[in-house]
């Protein structure tokens, strides 16, 4: 049981009542965070953003926010985002791997440094420069911002859950959230 309520949604403002019950699911961590108007609907839309319109490879995204669930030691962000990790091809040996990634085969030289990366900005905040110069050989600048903003944003909400300790739905790890949440936005 959570260590604070969620929403009651009765007394939320009318955007977010609207938000909550567009998906075909209702998330915990959405009920959780609806209990602040003021920032349930930018939370959700940067939410939205980085999983849907970023320039980010989402196989990259998802390793980097698998990662960052490792490192927080989130039960409930890894086990809602495996299935959206599997979508979008990490394989069930890279899932294993995330536990110990060093010195794991399977991941390619990006890869690689996507996970190095989000350890340093996991755990100091800040990346070294030497990653950030070696990202610049694969990625873009668009790609790095938003890299570092899915390590921050899923770090963030790893911080909520765990703080709060949001339950796990019925339905956690079994769908792609990804899928049924976010594709009819």
């Amino acid at each position: 049981m959570a260590l604070i309520p969620y929403v009651d949604e009765s007394k939320a403002a009318d955007k977010t009542r609207e938000i909550l019950n567009r998906g075909r699911v209702k998330m915990n961590i959405a009920r959780m965070i609806a209990n602040s108007d003021a920032a349930f609907y930018p939370f959700s839309m940067l939410g939205n953003s980085l999983l849907t319109r970023a320039k980010l490879d989402a196989k990259l995204r998802e390793i980097a926010i698998l990662r960052t669930a490792k490192v927080s030691r989130s039960n409930y962000e890894w086990t809602q985002h495996v299935p959206i990790a599997k979508a979008v091809g990490v394989s069930d040996e890279q899932v294993a791997a995330m536990e110990n990634p060093d010195g794991a085969k399977c991941f390619n030289e990006v890869e690689k440094l996507v996970i190095k990366f989000t350890d340093e900005v996991a755990r100091n905040v800040k990346g070294s420069p030497q990653t950030v110069e070696q990202l610049k050989k694969h990625m873009g600048t668009a790609e790095i911002v938003e890299l570092i903003m899915s390590i921050g944003f899923w770090g963030m909400v790893a911080r909520l859950l765990e703080t709060t300790e949001v339950d796990l739905e019925d339905f956690a790890g079994k769908v792609n959230l990804l899928q049924t949440e976010f594709q009819r936005r």
